[in-house]
């Protein structure tokens, strides 16, 4: 009898052990909106940014919803510049980080200059007059920047940079050692040689080690325009660059791309012709896909994992870059194997938007779009 229980745990520790089926709770952004980035807070408080106005020129939002809120709270802007956030697309909008303080980090762009910009919360929780991080024009770059922070209160801020075509494109970085308060001067970090893609979307995560990783999409030879991931473990001083997935491509794919620092690994998603993939940061050629075929094309993936190892992954379905396409969603076990139905959204996700999950301590998914 013991060496039965012994052989039976042993199976279910090689198969995983699954436990229940996490909630997945779908939420639409206020008022329309689109291009929405959430976060969580340690109480379970939900923050999310979201964009309107026009595919030129709007404004970024702050809402709250408590754990056990039946709505969102009232909207605040974060941009201090009235009409000053680019929402032209999926790449677009705002990104959202959230510190080790519960200060909020929030970043965008705006075009004709193209300047690249940041504000964080105070402690009574509105964004603060924002910063402009860019020194000059950065004429061709349609893609918002990412922001991401460290446990111990650095800010990283990375984008697309220089007014050139994407050959000769880079990835930048600037950095506050201060909470936000005041950045260093932007440098380049990714390789000259792999071009950086100024149409796709990139995003940054730092983990609970502190290393830092940033996602983007190469353009070298404005053809190479595979899935590329930089890494630094040392507080962003200097970073190693590997291929992730290749795509030859001479046309811009308006692809987004998407970082997850869970508990005990980093995701990445990204979008290859026409099909999404997650992998571990740490096995990068172990990617995974959702079951089934696209009806158009799928893109736009958003992937986060809880403390159990389940892993949900969402994007959208449909056709060119302007359509947000149908809403999907999948839950995948640790492996990569899914676990239950695919999900399908009551709506379309709003044209040119993407959406965006936070994990609630029980382990349960918010998808918001």
């Amino acid at each position: 009898m013991l060496a039965r229980a012994v052989c039976l745990l042993t199976l279910a520790l090689v198969a995983g052990c699954r436990g229940p089926m996490p909630e997945v709770e779908v939420l639409r952004a206020p008022e329309g909106g689109s291009i929405p980035q959430v976060v969580i807070d340690g109480a379970g408080t939900l923050h999310l940014i979201y964009y309107t106005g026009s595919m030129t020129s709007g404004d970024l939002w702050h809402v709250t919803r408590a754990a056990d809120a039946a709505d969102w709270s009232t909207p605040h802007r974060v941009n201090s510049d009235p009409h000053g956030v680019s929402g032209l697309g999926p790449i677009d909008g705002g990104q959202l980080a959230i510190g080790p303080d519960g200060l909020l980090h929030a970043t965008w762009f705006h075009k004709d200059p193209t300047r690249f910009h940041y504000s964080r919360t105070d402690h009574t929780g509105l964004f603060q007059p924002q910063q402009t991080l860019s020194m000059h024009d950065e004429g061709g770059v349609e893609s918002a920047p990412t922001v991401t922070v460290d446990d111990a209160g650095n800010v990283y801020v990375f984008w697309h940079a220089d007014p050139v075509e994407d050959a000769q494109r880079r990835v930048y970085m600037a950095v506050s050692r201060e909470n936000g308060a005041l950045f260093d001067l932007p440098r380049a970090i990714s390789p000259p040689a792999e071009g950086a893609c100024g149409c796709c979307g990139l995003r940054a995560a730092t983990d609970g080690a502190g290393v830092v990783y940033v996602s983007y999409r190469g353009a070298a030879e404005n053809i190479r325009r595979g899935m590329r991931l930089l890494t630094s473990t040392d507080m962003g001083r200097t970073f190693a660059d590997q291929l992730v997935d290749p795509w030859e491509l001479n046309a811009c794919p308006i692809a987004t791309t998407t970082l997850s620092a869970g508990p005990d690994r980093t995701l990445v998603a990204w979008e290859t012709d026409g099909q999404i993939y997650v992998a571990d940061v740490d096995r990068l050629d172990e990617s995974w896909s959702p079951p089934g075929e696209a009806e158009f094309r799928r893109k736009n993936a958003t992937v986060a994992a809880n403390d159990r190892g389940d892993v949900l992954l969402a994007w959208g379905d449909g056709p060119g870059w302007q359509s947000g396409g149908t809403l999907h969603w999948q839950v995948f076990d640790r492996t990569g194997r899914p676990r239950g139905d695919a999900g399908v959204g009551p709506s379309p996700i709003p044209a040119r938007s993407v959406p965006t999950i936070a994990v609630r301590a029980d382990g349960s998914f918010v998808l918001v779009f």
